[in-house]
């Protein structure tokens, strides 16, 4: 791992240690007595999406790898990131983390199936995929599920510093991270970059761009108006339906399988998914509460 990579760790860990610092276990507990938005939420971050991933890789103008490259990124659910945006705009952080949490064991399982089967599908190949689990397990424990419980605690026994902090924190978080992503998405190779094209980017970008913001509005019209949730509940499965985690996506795709034009709609994927999902998100939370 380069240096921003593990820069990049870090700030991941402080932005879940602010997300816990926010909440309390009651929280937690309404979100599984209220269970109806996280199944809904669940199906259609791990059903939904990769269905609507599969109908547009298999009419896009793509490469083989490409297309596998793009159904890798649906079936990385939002990590941290997507909690953030959450946190950022006060929707429901507690159902964000919880989606998150449960979805980082589904993973485990969902991820090396359904890559092995786009790879089949589109590559016609057999390509194993194999996802190291106990690694993949410590990796989500160290960045999602330490903090997030250290935040908790912090909150339940500091809740005036909690409180004072929790300005300064959503200020320095939004900074460091987009450092980081600008670094890691824009700059060479040399300095721990990607190194993509931009002859790539115009070439990937409708393709992502479309799977990011019809999943994402779909599902917030589908969790609204289908099922009935509240206005905060359907912008916080919106998020976490439209930021995939585009990090692991391209763990999976250059470290796991080791193809590197695998990687690049989730490179091209992470250019804007995060701008794009801030600004849908308040605008649709400002309509509700409006």
């Amino acid at each position: 791992m380069s240096f921003i990579d593990y820069l990049l760790s870090a700030v991941l860990m402080l932005i879940t240690f602010a997300i816990g610092s926010s909440l309390r276990f009651a929280d937690f507990e309404n979100i599984f007595r209220k269970s109806k938005p996280l199944y809904l939420g669940l199906f259609l971050q791990m059903v939904f999406l990769p269905i609507c991933a599969f109908i547009i890789a298999a009419v896009a103008n793509l490469s083989p790898a490409e297309k596998v490259g793009l159904i890798i990124v649906a079936i990385c659910p939002g990590g941290t990131t997507s909690n953030f945006i959450s946190y950022l705009i006060k929707a429901d952080t507690a159902l964000a983390v919880a989606l998150t949490s449960i979805n980082s064991l589904l993973i485990l399982v969902s991820i090396p199936v359904l890559s092995n089967w786009a790879v089949a599908a589109f590559m016609g190949g057999h390509t194993e995929v194999s996802l190291p689990i106990l690694n993949t397990v410590w990796e989500v424990t160290k960045i999602v599920i330490i903090p997030a419980t250290l935040g908790l605690l912090f909150n339940r026994y500091f809740p005036n510093i909690a409180h004072r902090i929790k300005f300064p924190l959503k200020v320095i978080n939004t900074l460091l991270l987009g450092v980081v992503f600008l670094i890691k998405f824009f700059a060479g190779e040399e300095s721990g970059g990607s190194g993509i094209s931009v002859d790539e980017i115009i070439r990937l970008l409708p393709t992502t761009l479309l799977m990011h913001l019809s999943s994402m509005i779909l599902s917030y019209f589908i969790a609204l108006k289908l099922f009935k949730l509240s206005g905060i509940q359907s912008t916080t499965i919106s998020i976490e339906v439209g930021l995939q985690n585009t990090v692991l996506a391209i763990f999976v795709a250059g470290t796991l399988m080791h193809n590197a034009p695998m990687t690049k709609p989730a490179l091209v994927y992470a250019m804007f998914s995060f701008f794009t999902t801030l600004v849908f998100a308040f605008i649709t939370i400002r309509i509700r509460r409006d």
